[in-house]
């Protein structure tokens, strides 16, 4: 299964709400970030 996650950030690093999604959805398969 592929999953789309939305970046949460403030140019500089990547809201920890969002690392959590991406660790979550690579557990399904494929993940792309934007």
């Amino acid at each position: 299964m592929k999953t789309l996650v939305l970046v949460e950030h403030d140019n500089a690093s990547v809201k920890d709400a969002t690392l959590a999604a991406v660790t979550a959805a690579s557990q399904l398969g494929e993940v792309t970030a934007l």
